[in-house]
């Protein structure tokens, strides 16, 4: 059984195409209501939500729309850096496969510095 997802989430604020890919942003606010008590001390942007990132930038690439696209598996998650308040990510991906497997190599950037590597594959239903 696949949980559904919950509409709006979101995990993006752009999208664009690049030779072999994409590439999507998203500032990450203080007020988001994910951020609130991942970690009570140090508000810190949730990994998952890198990941989430990753599959709305392909849904939006690929579809234009939210919807359409399943995560399979995540064959590597490295989070280096924490992603905080005010910080904007950026997620530079390479898409590889065709339908309906589709295999993502994103590195995720904060101000330039790696803050994660996601290596995932993805199902494609459109």
């Amino acid at each position: 059984m696949t949980a559904a997802r919950q509409m709006p989430l979101s995990a993006v604020d752009a999208v664009e195409a690049k030779d072999g890919g994409c590439v999507a942003r998203k500032r990450v606010r203080a007020d988001d209501p994910y951020l609130e008590g991942h970690f009570p001390t140090l508000t810190v942007y949730p990994g998952v939500f890198l990941i989430e990132g990753v599959q709305q930038m392909l849904e939006l690439h690929l579809d234009g729309e939210l919807g359409g696209i399943e995560l399979v598996s995540v064959e590597s998650a490295r989070f280096s850096l924490p992603v905080l308040a005010g910080d904007e990510v950026r997620f530079d991906t390479t898409i590889t496969g065709d339908r309906p497997l589709l295999s993502t190599s994103t590195r995720c950037t904060v101000g330039g510095r790696r803050c994660a590597r996601i290596a995932a594959t993805w199902r494609w239903a459109a």
